[in-house]
This record gives C-alpha cells, sequence and structure tokens, in this order.
C-alpha cells in the first residue's frame, strides 16, 4: 500500500504537467490555420499534439508540476495554458490571414466581388482570390520551413514559461495593436500593384464614357480590370512569396510578442 501511494505521488505529477503541456499545444493546434478547421481530422490534430507533447516533455527533462489540493488552481492553471495556447496559434494565423486579406482587396479591385466560395470548414465564404492567396500562403509556409520554426519556438516558449506557474503573461496593448496594423499594412502593401491599376483603368473607363457616350462600356470593363489585373499579379507574382519569407524569419519574436513574452 505503502508503495502504491509512493508511486502515485512520483507519477501524478509528471501526469498533471503532461496534461498542461498537452492543452497549450492542442490550443495553439486548434487556432493555426488549416490545423484548425475541419480540413485537418481531430483524430489528427489530437495524435499530433499528444506526440509533440510526449518529445517535448522528454526532451525537457520530464516536467513535473506538483498536483494542487485546490479544483481552483487546477482550473486556473488549465486556463491558463488554454489563453497561452492560443496566442501561440493566432500568432501562427495571422501569416494567412494577411495574404487572405490581400486576395479579397485584390478580387474588389478587379470585379471579383461576386466570386465567392463557401467554406464549409471555416464556416465563411471569402473571395476566391482571398482563398487562393490563403492556400497559396500556407503552401508557401511550410516550404520555408515555418513549421519546424513553430516547434521550436513552442519549445523555446516552454523553457521561459513553464507549465504549471500562476502568474499569467497577457499581451500588451501595443503589441495587440502593433499586430492588427501589421496584418491591415502587409495586405495593403501586397494588393497595392493591383489597386493602383485598378484605379488607372476605372479613370480610363469613366474617360471613355464621357468622350464616346455611345459605347457600352459596361460589358467590357470588367473584362479590362481583370485582365490588367491579373497581368500585374503575374509580373509581382514575387511579392507573397518575399511576404511569407518576411514572416517566417519573424514568427518567433511575434509568437513570444502574442504570448505575452515580447516587449
Amino acid at each position: 500500500m505503502n508503495d502504491l501511494v509512493l508511486w502515485s505521488g512520483l507519477v501524478a505529477p509528471w501526469v498533471y504537467g503532461g496534461i498542461l503541456m498537452l492543452l497549450r499545444l492542442g490550443t495553439c493546434f486548434a487556432t493555426m490555420p488549416d490545423f484548425g478547421t475541419g480540413q485537418v481530422p481531430g483524430r489528427i490534430r489530437i495524435v499530433l499534439a499528444l506526440a509533440l507533447t510526449i518529445a517535448m516533455d522528454s526532451a525537457l527533462g520530464l516536467v513535473t508540476v506538483p498536483l494542487p489540493t485546490s479544483p481552483f488552481t487546477i482550473v486556473t492553471a488549465a486556463a491558463r495554458e488554454v489563453v497561452i495556447g492560443a496566442a501561440l496559434g493566432t500568432a501562427v494565423r495571422m501569416v494567412t490571414a494577411t495574404a487572405q486579406m490581400a486576395g479579397d482587396l485584390v478580387g474588389l479591385s478587379m470585379g471579383l466581388s461576386l466570386a465567392t466560395l463557401f467554406d464549409t470548414t471555416a464556416g465563411e465564404a471569402p473571395l476566391a482570390t482571398g482563398r487562393l492567396f490563403s492556400l497559396i500562403a500556407g503552401l508557401m509556409f511550410f516550404a520555408f520551413g515555418g513549421h519546424l520554426i513553430v516547434v521550436e519556438t513552442l519549445f523555446h516558449h516552454f523553457q521561459l514559461f513553464p507549465v504549471g506557474v500562476a502568474e499569467l503573461s497577457l499581451p500588451s496593448l501595443d503589441a495587440l495593436g502593433g499586430a492588427v496594423t501589421h496584418i491591415v499594412h502587409a495586405a495593403v502593401l501586397m494588393a497595392a500593384p493591383v489597386l493602383v491599376v485598378a484605379l488607372l483603368l476605372n479613370v480610363a473607363i469613366g474617360f471613355v464614357m464621357r468622350v464616346v457616350p455611345s459605347v457600352n462600356i459596361f460589358s467590357i470593363g470588367i473584362g479590362i480590370l481583370m485582365v490588367g489585373g491579373f497581368a500585374v499579379l503575374g509580373l509581382a507574382g514575387d511579392t507573397l512569396m518575399m511576404f511569407v519569407d518576411h514572416e517566417v524569419r519573424a514568427l518567433p519574436e511575434r509568437m513570444l510578442e502574442l504570448s505575452g513574452g515580447g516587449p
């Protein structure tokens, strides 16, 4: 009986620490792009989170957290890990969110506002160009090794902010405002070439309508905007690649910022 009590006292802190790590990683996966949607089955997400938890727990030397006697303390610790995991996943989601916003701006300027695709996994109907930009950004994210950087940053985050600590470091208002500003600023910069060309084409179409009123410009105006927009996208196709490359390099700093560990 004494041996059983001794073993339970040794195993319980390790199991409790592993559960807290699993909560942080699982919530991070749930809020990440693609992984957090129905595109990846729930069983696969659970297996990945569990495998990564076991690997990181072993690399950290079997994390042990004393099992609290108060249920409130357990709930508080679990809520802390959920909040931190959601912040880490949101930082990763910013990459595809920015690309999708840029694609939406491009689609609106090219007259493709009616070209929507209902995404059953996300429960929304983004523009076709926005979804295309998001998919390309996601593929480039893996091509540039973004998934490896995410795993490395998560491991580093466990070293900086161990599980079971009572303190909860929330991101500053400057960090949150800076993240939103960065999304809008980067999206506008990526869509700027198409926006400028679309503006010039609209001005030219308006001038033609004033000079030659008999021309039915509405029947060819959308075609002109689409041809001009796709031509600019073909010439400025490296913009999205450079953006994703920059975001992957800045991802560790942004993940720490949004999880309360940055300046």
